[in-house]
């Protein structure tokens, strides 16, 4: 038995020895493989996510493949998964690669060693019958000291031609090192170009419409691979040709493509839309958030923040002074608003009430998020810093969806909001959409007007007219029969709401008062 190893060591080093003399120019692929992204760190007898499937991969038994310290550093680094080798007594093996027909065929690989190590821990060996094994040489030790732990890129050359070629890679130490990316070729390594990572637009991010989706890479004549569905998208996967609209929440994945190129890593875009049918049911409050982050209150179902500081223990909503003209809360309605209420208060930072001043926070309404209308201002002299400020019946028009408040000012101290409520219109119950709210014609002239307001109102019999202040507050009423001009002599000059009730519905108007 000895005498037959013996001899088949001998043929194993005169095959390397004469082909491995040889030199080619050109690149073949002979046999590659990256190692996948497994989704956790999984043994090698029960990985199923290997590049090439022709051949059998062996582990010791706790050989594993996983994504911790992925490859980077190289051209053709995939970044997934990568074999773990610890220990003396881990090992992994790939059989059945056929280097037939070849004339200098070499590996490479990437390999991820410590400050100290400089590769040679790493043993590979070759075997032609998986029975008589000889050990590679490195071609190249790697360096070591400050700064060169992570990946490099190793050649062993010189692999025996066989049809059935075995390699079995393990660690002559117990310190750390990693493998991917094998990649077995008739000559030497061609670094090839890899593809631009692809730009997907939208970012991830909450949105409350539709949103269109285009996906771009800088590389020329690159050909763009993507899914939908939060998949790994591969070569068989939909090539992006023009951009796309997602209506719902959608992961979008995407990698990119071109002849003679490395693959693109994947990009990932997590797109959130919240249905506009059905964002925030009123009426509504933010009481309940007791968290110390302000994320929480921005994510909420409805709730939109920008530059706002982290909520106090109460759940309140934190305008900082440090953010003045930024900081804002957006939410978003699902249906007709009739009025709104919340409280605030400061926060001087201090025992001084001197410390707070200069607070402005505007609130405004809109019906697309786009244009808004300022309803109402409140600053130092409305907003107690011992307690609450209780601000209710705000008339809202019917048509808003979206209510902002906005630090428009701040000298010093922070604003607290909290406890919004907001209640439904109640309107007719023949009345079953807003749309039919915005159809009732309704004109109001002179406006602005230093006292007589004209109503035309399309001949329709108006049945009540209710004029409200823009803090909610009734200042006067008018019971049918209904003559106009109305008569508002008697009311200080400001902006108010009017609302007309008319038989198939309430229809308003905002009105300026000289």
């Amino acid at each position: 038995m000895k005498n037959v190893q013996t001899k088949k060591m001998g043929v194993l080093f005169w095959l390397m020895l004469m082909f491995g003399m040889a030199t080619v120019s050109a690149q073949t692929v002979v046999y590659e493989e990256n190692m996948g992204v497994p989704a956790a760190a999984t043994l090698i007898q029960n990985y199923t996510g290997w590049q090439n499937t022709e051949v059998l991969y062996i582990g010791d038994g706790t050989c594993d493949v996983r994504t911790s310290n992925a490859s980077t550093g190289y051209g053709p680094a995939s970044g997934g998964g990568n074999v773990m080798l610890n220990d003396t007594v881990k090992w992994f093996q790939i059989s059945g690669i056929s280097t037939a027909g070849t004339i200098a065929p070499n590996l490479y690989l990437g390999i991820r060693k410590t400050t100290a190590q400089n590769g040679t821990n790493l043993r590979v060996q070759v075997s032609v019958d998986s029975v008589a094994w000889v050990t590679l040489n490195l071609a190249d030790t790697l360096p070591t000291g400050t700064g060169t732990s992570g990946w490099h890129r190793a050649c062993f050359p010189n692999l025996p031609v066989a049809s059935r070629l075995h390699l079995r890679f393990s660690n002559t130490s117990t310190s750390d090192c990693r493998i991917d990316d094998i990649l077995v070729v008739d000559g030497e390594e061609v670094l090839l170009e890899t593809v631009s990572t692809p730009v997907i637009t939208p970012s991830s991010g909450l949105y409350y419409e539709p949103k269109t989706v285009t996906i771009s890479s800088a590389t020329t004549d690159a050909v763009i691979h993507y899914t939908l569905d939060g998949t790994t998208p591969t070569a068989e996967s939909p090539v992006y040709s023009v951009p796309f609209t997602v209506n719902t929440s959608t992961t979008v994945k995407a990698f990119a493509v071109k002849s003679g190129c490395y693959d693109s890593d994947v990009a990932t875009v997590n797109i959130q839309i919240q249905d506009t049918n059905s964002l925030v049911h009123l009426p509504f409050d933010i009481s309940g958030n007791s968290s110390g982050a302000h994320e929480d209150i921005a994510m909420m179902s409805g709730f939109r923040g920008y530059y706002l500081g982290s909520s106090y223990a109460d759940g309140s909503v934190k305008f900082e002074a440090t953010n003045a003209g930024r900081a804002a809360l957006v939410a978003h309605l699902d249906s007709a608003p009739a009025h709104l209420s919340f409280d605030l208060k400061g926060k001087t930072g201090g025992s001084s009430p001197a410390a707070y001043e200069g607070i402005l926070l505007e609130v405004s309404q809109s019906p697309d998020g786009q244009s808004w209308n300022t309803m109402a201002y409140f600053s130092e002299m409305e907003i107690s810093i011992s307690d609450y400020n209780h601000f209710t019946g705000i008339a809202l028009d019917p048509s808003t969806r979206y209510l902002r408040w906005r630090l428009a000012e701040a000298t010093k101290g922070n604003t607290q909001l909290n406890n919004i409520s907001i209640t439904k219109y109640d309107g007719p119950a023949d009345s079953t959409s807003v749309t039919d709210y915005h159809h009732i014609p309704l004109v109001c002239y002179p406006n602005p007007t230093t006292g007589l307001l004209f109503i035309d109102n399309d001949s329709q019999e108006i049945q009540s007219i209710t004029m409200t202040d823009v803090y909610g507050r009734v200042v006067m009423t008018w019971s049918a029969p209904v003559e106009t001009p109305l008569k508002l002599n008697s009311i200080p000059a400001g902006t108010y709401i009017v609302s007309v009730r008319l038989p198939q519905g309430v229809t308003h108007a905002k009105v300026v008062k000289y």
